[in-house]
């Protein structure tokens, strides 16, 4: 066991350093227990054997600049919002495996900042390894939080080449990571603090998402109170159908792209011009994209235009914004896969569909990387691998090994009893703002669920908000910001289910936006008349 205590970095000009925290005393007893946990044996508390590799009292470790707003910023893909803070809080870290490769690293906060309850942060993008900023919200909160490397070592966010004949390594991924090491969390837990969690959550947005339907289809007894933020229901067609047809849009060839994230706020300008007053409030934000009919040739280059500085479109890149609001189609016009990328997501691009402008950045845009490691490495069973050429990939003629793989990879099971019987509590939220999932998805999904189990024993158990504006991870053109952790807490321990989730801006924006929104299928309306950031300007109504 080792301690580690760190202060602010002596290379900081001293004009403008800030005076280092005091490394926070940390009770002895405290200490003795974090070296005692190093030697618990978890060979057999989960379905394989497993090893705590090392432990670590972590005090007064000040975080970087970067650290600091991860923080925040996965607090707000979590669902639990807080501030930024300039030090990790006091906690002791515990770091192991369970076989046959899933590392894992538990944060136990000291026992009087303890909730008593267990949560899981689950890894997001394609995961590949143990992060640390991804635990602290639920430290932050109280929570004994843990999460994982989802089973393999890999480079984030879109590294598929650890799924390379490697079967075992995707069910891993998929769902079995979370499941065991949830099981060997919750020993641990117990033999630290003498008894176990109260109660326990997952939280986690995109595949970290997935994570939180995964344990409520597959292993339903594991969490009390599940929270999901952009899930990807369809995850294997999503990566073989979407992505290749998202990168052959922007990248022709397959090598050179015909437009740049430097053209984003001139299309975001053209969609909310062409858009945002059908919901009857010109906010700058659309409600439901839907309802928008955007044709792209509005921004194509007229005389005196300059596409050079970005003050219209060249033809190639019409073709490939049309394409980026499209399904996916083949050569006679068939739609095989149905969710396009929603107008009104455009701030959501840079990085995820577009690259910046200038040379090229390894891994960006993360559609052109899932769509070449994906089809390479994950997307079918038998993957071909390295070399392969994935322009050349034909998902209609491979939707059978693709709906084979999908039997491992997607969350999209709409039979929930077993977690309705076990009292388990779910909240699901989707912004209409996400370039990367479209919350159209979910929310077929969900309506699947809904006929499946009668939408009233669904909404005994099952919340879905759908939030205009509102980006993948964390930001959007609207509020973004909102405590659904805390409502799920109160609906698992108290029985009392959540009315309704309030978004708002950043703390400290001016002017601060609120709105109030309700459970799918009520919707936010403005009333058409007040201040359109103010949420007594918004009444609930039927869709």
């Amino acid at each position: 066991m080792t301690v580690i205590m760190t202060a602010a970095l002596a290379t900081i000009p001293s004009a403008q350093a800030e005076p280092a925290p005091a490394t926070p005393a940390v009770p002895a007893e405290f200490a003795a227990r974090c070296h005692a946990i190093n030697n618990l044996n978890i060979e057999t508390v989960a379905d394989t054997p497993g090893v705590i590799v090392s432990t670590a009292v972590v005090a007064g470790r000040v975080a970087s600049p970067q650290e600091r707003m991860m923080f925040v910023r996965r607090s707000h893909s979590q669902g639990n919002p807080m501030q930024e803070i300039s030090v990790y809080p006091t906690h002791c870290k515990v770091e192991g495996y369970i076989t046959p490769s899933v590392k894992f690293s538990l944060s136990l906060p000291l026992s009087n900042a303890w909730n008593g309850r267990f949560m899981l942060a689950a890894c997001d993008a394609w995961c590949g390894k143990v992060g640390e900023d991804i635990v602290v919200p639920g430290l932050h909160g109280g929570y004994a939080t843990l999460t994982n490397d989802g089973g393999h070592y890999g480079r984030a966010p879109f590294d598929g080449v650890w799924a390379h004949n490697n079967q075992q390594a995707r069910v891993d991924f998929a769902y079995r990571a979370n499941h065991v090491s949830a099981q060997a969390a919750k020993a641990i837990i117990s033999e630290f603090y003498g008894k176990g969690p109260h109660h326990s959550y997952i939280a986690g947005f995109s595949k970290g998402g997935n994570a939180g339907l995964m344990t409520v289809q597959r292993y339903p007894e594991d969490f009390d109170g599940v929270f999901v933020k952009a899930p990807v229901v369809h995850y294997n067609p999503k990566n073989a159908a979407h992505f290749p047809w998202l990168a052959l849009a922007v990248y022709p060839d397959g090598k050179r792209p015909v437009m740049a994230s430097d053209k984003i706020p001139l299309i975001h300008r053209s969609v909310t011009q062409a858009c945002d007053a059908l919901d009857g409030a010109r906010d700058g934000v659309i409600d439901d994209p839907r309802q928008c009919r955007y044709d792209p040739a509005i921004l194509l280059c007229k005389a005196g235009q300059s596409e050079g500085k970005n003050e219209c479109l060249n033809g190639a890149q019409v073709a490939a914004l049309r394409k980026i609001y499209t399904k996916p189609t083949n050569e006679r016009g068939e739609t095989y896969f149905d969710y396009p990328v929603d107008i009104g997501s455009e701030m959501d691009w840079a990085g995820s569909i577009l690259p910046p402008p200038g040379p090229a950045v390894p891994g960006i845009p993360f559609a052109l990387t899932g769509a070449a490691t994906g089809l390479r490495y994950m997307a079918v069973k038998d993957n071909p691998g390295p070399g392969y050429d994935w322009t050349q990939f034909h998902y209609v003629k491979e939707k059978a090994r693709i709906d084979e793989m999908s039997r491992t990879l997607d969350p999209d099971a709409i039979d929930l009893s077993a977690f309705h019987a076990r009292g388990g509590k779910m909240i699901i939220v989707h912004g209409w703002g996400d370039a990367m999932v479209s919350a159209a998805m979910t929310i077929d999904w969900f309506a699947e669920v809904n006929k499946k189990m009668g939408a009233g024993t669904v909404a005994d158990f099952v919340q879905l908000y759908v939030i205009p504006g509102m980006a993948h991870g964390s930001g959007g053109t609207g509020p973004f910001v909102f405590d659904a952790q805390s409502a799920l807490v109160r609906w698992v321990e108290q029985k009392v289910a959540p009315s309704q989730l309030m978004m708002g801006d950043m703390p400290g924006t001016a002017p601060m936006r609120q709105r109030a929104f309700y459970p799918w299928p009520a919707l936010s309306r403005y009333k058409g008349k007040g201040d359109m950031g103010a949420t007594e300007s918004y009444r609930r109504t039927a869709p």
